[in-house]
């Protein structure tokens, strides 16, 4: 929805993406991953950067194999969003995940806490952006 994925090779995907905010959020939360020589987290692998270009807001990433985590252009960096702590907004938004996701839920919910060690709010969670094996 946020952009369009072409497969360059058999190892990578190259990621266009329409918003400069979602690209910039996208490409800092890959910069972090490198930098701290993250390939996984929670068991779930994150894509590598390979490359970007700030100009046409390209970003080519690695390809990952289910489990996986994928897609940064939504999340909150260093800070949560306004509605963090508002408890109708994040009812809704545990009930959304419960019916998206089931008993793998809470699974879900650990992996984004881990996130958020590393100063990413990851608040759009959806099956396909997070995959479990098998």
């Amino acid at each position: 929805m946020d952009g369009t994925i072409w497969r360059p090779t058999r190892h990578s995907v190259v990621k266009t993406l329409e918003r400069e905010k979602c690209f910039h959020d996208e490409l800092e939360c890959y910069r972090r991953f490198r930098t701290a020589g993250i390939e996984s987290i929670a068991g779930f692998a994150v894509p590598g950067l390979i490359d970007f270009d700030t100009e046409l807001w390209i970003i080519e990433i690695r390809i990952v194999r289910p489990p996986f985590l994928l897609d940064f252009g939504k999340v909150y960096l260093d800070a949560p969003p306004p509605y963090w702590n508002d408890a109708q907004i994040m009812g809704h938004w545990h009930a959304e995940g419960r019916e998206n996701f089931g008993d793998r839920w809470t699974t879900v919910l650990s992996l984004i806490r881990r996130l958020e060690g590393h100063g990413i709010y990851y608040v759009d969670p959806k099956p396909g952006k997070i995959t479990f094996a098998g």
